[in-house]
């Protein structure tokens, strides 16, 4: 019986008896007791009321591909505070055939006996949670009504010193102006998002340092700044809050609701300026709202630049696609690579003209035929050699778990070595991915004759169309110099 242990803390902080060592050593007694295998340990350090766990995603893939027999965990608690999230994993878990156990006895799936107390522990754990994030919600209302800032991360323009929000002492105060300035001499957000970049001025989240702060200005971003009220030196808190314990998402609060303490620190905008933008801001809107939904043209989402990756965006006044990164970010992160659509659909028409005729004799069905059953046989022996690859790892992840618990090794030497083994079965795996893959395009190329038929087909009305281009095209990328490259569906086929 292969044994899958979740071991789970809120923080790295907690105590001795609820750390992730103390857990796992409770699960390996198990094991060892019960003569059972240990497949692996998903371990968090997370909420248990949110699904959004590396560890616990990992678990039910696992469960659902039936890869262990038997989840083990300290306490019901520890899988989750979450009444629909413990009922999601004890489906799978019943369909799947995997037996559900906590180790303080209350939890047995197979035992029909507890069955029926499952739910009330469920609603336990969930209530609790609720009532602690209640308590923590008031602590917040409190410290918001004393005028104290509670975000993490300060307004652009000012830093966080004891619960108060000071003018920073640089070039950020003046950009902040300088947004709204150029918002009321009508600049649209990604016009002023272009204008930052290109002056190398550092975005909100380089400022202060964030591990993952891009590269460029964002209109999303200055529009934030534009309807932000602190910078008229109010402080304006609770405008979000999270539906509940178990749905993070946030949602927007009624005004009315929001805790406001004016005069709390040195603005930066009027209010004149500040209202007057805000009125602009809902003219503008009103008329989007009332707008009608942009077209989708030909190319979208299949012609891409050559240079960044990202997607070609139509231009009526050019009557052709330019570089999605260069219309949102100017020259300082890309060039236009401009290509007219007629152009571009010329050129792809006379290339799938070319290859129709190429695909025209009568000897390529049988040297298809035969190089698809060539790579058919290599790659079921791939598959066969990486199948007992993968075995021969279990068999050592079992005999290591057999040391660790005669003491022949060492906790950490076990750890050590059934992370390099996990790392092996990994890499195993992606191979298989791929191998399959492979497969499955060869089994679609070897339908060419019905390739032939109907882009003959198509061809016939000497016209591009989207269902052409969605049935054999996968990409298009457009040098700077307007070069087009065509990547096809089924261009892994020696000779298309």
């Amino acid at each position: 019986m292969k044994v899958a242990g979740y071991v789970r803390v809120s923080t790295n902080n907690e105590g001795q008896k609820e750390s992730p060592e103390n857990q796992k050593h409770m699960i390996l007694d198990y094991i060892n007791e019960n003569d059972y295998d240990l497949y692996d340990f998903y371990t968090d350090v997370q909420t248990g009321t949110t699904d959004n766990r590396e560890g616990l995603k990992k678990l039910i893939h696992d469960a659902e591909n039936e890869e262990f027999d038997v989840i083990v965990a300290k306490e019901l608690s520890r899988l989750g505070r979450n009444v629909e999230l413990l009922y999601q994993l004890k489906r799978i878990a019943e369909t799947k055939g995997v037996r559900l156990i906590t180790l303080d006895g209350k939890v047995d799936t197979q035992d029909f006996s507890k069955q029926a107390m499952f739910g009330l522990y469920a609603w336990i754990y969930e209530s609790e949670s609720q009532r602690i994030s209640d308590r923590i919600k008031s602590v917040y209302q409190m410290k918001y009504k004393s005028g104290k800032f509670m975000g993490s991360i300060p307004p652009y323009g000012y830093n966080l010193h004891e619960g108060k929000l000071l003018l920073r002492d640089d070039y950020t105060v003046d950009i902040v102006r300088d947004i709204f300035d150029k918002y009321l001499e009508g600049w649209g957000h990604d016009k002023i998002a272009r204008y930052l970049t290109n002056r190398d001025i550092p975005t909100p989240s380089q400022v202060v340092g964030k591990s993952n702060a891009g590269l460029y200005w964002q209109g999303s971003t200055v529009k934030k700044i534009l309807k932000n009220p602190h910078y008229v030196g109010d402080l304006v808190q609770g405008r979000e809050t999270t539906m509940n314990v178990t749905n993070k998402t946030r949602k927007a609060n009624n005004p009315n609701e929001w805790i406001t303490i004016s005069h709390a620190h040195e603005p930066i905008i009027s209010r004149d300026v500040f209202e007057q933008v805000q009125k602009l801001l809902e003219q503008k809107a009103r008329r989007g709202r009332g707008g009608t939904r942009k077209k989708k043209h030909l190319f979208t989402n299949i012609a891409y630049c050559s240079e960044c990756g990202n997607g070609m965006w139509y231009r009526a006044n050019r009557k052709g696609y330019i570089c999605g990164t260069y219309a949102k970010h100017g020259n300082k992160a890309c060039s236009n690579h401009a290509v007219k659509e007629l152009e571009l659909t010329e050129i792809i028409l006379d290339d799938l003209k070319n290859m129709s005729s190429s695909l025209d004799h009568p000897n390529l069905e049988s040297k298809i035929e035969k190089k698809v059953k060539a790579t058919a046989k290599k790659n079921e022996s791939r598959l066969e050699s990486i199948e007992k690859q993968v075995q021969k790892q279990m068999e050592l992840k079992r005999n290591a778990l057999q040391k660790f618990i005669s003491e022949d090794i060492s906790k950490q030497d076990y750890d050590d070595f059934v992370s390099m083994v996990q790392e092996k079965l990994q890499q195993l795996e992606l191979e298989k991915v791929e191998i399959k893959k492979e497969m499955a395009e060869s089994h679609e190329t070897s339908k060419i004759s019905a390739i032939i038929e109907q882009l003959k087909g198509f061809l016939q009305f000497n016209k591009l169309t989207s269902e052409m281009l969605l049935r054999f095209v996968d990409k298009i990328e457009v040098t700077e110099n307007k070069d087009v490259r065509i990547y096809y569906k089924f261009a892994q086929v020696e000779g298309l």
